[in-house]
């Protein structure tokens, strides 16, 4: 056997034992696009999964059968995933976990890590509200246990009337048990939970990459298709040391930018 051969036997051999990824029930949101439920799912399932990297995503048909959409559907969410670095897709032979990016650190306090931009308007459009089950995932960042709920709720954020940042938040019921998509529409979550409920943040572990719109993005933002904006992961903690919200954003790269001071 030639060296070749050799080299395409291993690696055969070492996709046959690659790790497959194992997909949580999905529960779709009422009014929101498929494709853009799809895609943040897979996301969100890939993101904060014990996942190696190299492990399998399941196949084309298979995203089908367990989303219940299209392959239309399916093809635009993995072109999406892939466009982010999240997955490798190689014709023929599937669709691959990549490496997680590296982190820097920027040395400093949370205080001098800021948005320069002007400021959010209270409230927002809201997109989506349910009270739900958590999904693992989810319950293992809120470090809930799976009988407890959690309020899951996407917002459009305005400044002036102009959309300029997507917001999807997931919030322990417990610390907020009547929490309503009005209050959500009227004021800052921040002010709501600190307001209503007596509920104050300490600090936040956030996390910055830049991104293109898809189609869902570019409509609510009012931006163009592959328009480059900063998306956002973002674990907000109680005083008790758990995390009180949990956000994935978007948010529009022409009016904000990111400053940070080293001393």
């Amino acid at each position: 056997m030639s060296s070749l051969e050799l080299i395409a036997e291993a690696a055969a051999v070492g996709r046959s034992l690659a790790q497959r990824v194992t997909l949580n029930v999905f529960e779709p949101e009422p009014m929101v696009p498929l494709h853009h439920q799809v895609t943040t799912d897979l996301a969100m399932q890939l993101r904060l999964g014990h996942w190696a990297p190299g492990a399998i995503i399941p196949s084309e048909q298979e995203l089908c059968a367990h989303y219940g959409v299209s392959r239309g559907t399916v093809r635009r969410a993995l072109e999406c995933l892939a466009r982010d670095g999240l997955i490798e897709r190689h014709p023929g032979r599937g669709s691959f976990l990549c490496r997680p990016k590296s982190e820097g650190q920027i040395a400093g306090s949370y205080r001098r890590f800021r948005v320069e931009g002007p400021p959010l308007d209270a409230g927002g459009r809201i997109l989506s509200f349910s009270r739900r089950r958590p999904s693992p995932e989810i319950a293992e960042v809120l470090s809930l246990r799976r009988p407890e709920q959690i309020f899951r709720f996407e917002r459009i954020r305005f400044v002036k009337r102009t959309p300029v940042a997507i917001q999807l938040s997931f919030v322990p019921e417990r610390i907020c048990p009547r929490l309503t998509a009005k209050q959500l529409q009227e004021s800052h979550l921040i002010d709501v939970l600190r307001d209503r409920f007596g509920i104050e943040f300490t600090h936040a572990d956030e996390y910055i990459e830049p991104a293109l719109t898809d189609d869902y993005v570019a409509q609510h933002l009012t931006l163009g298709p592959n328009t480059p904006i900063f998306q956002l992961e973002r674990r907000t903690y109680l005083a008790e040391g758990r995390v009180g919200e949990f956000r994935r954003a978007v948010m529009r790269g022409d009016i904000y930018r990111y400053k940070v001071e080293l001393r």
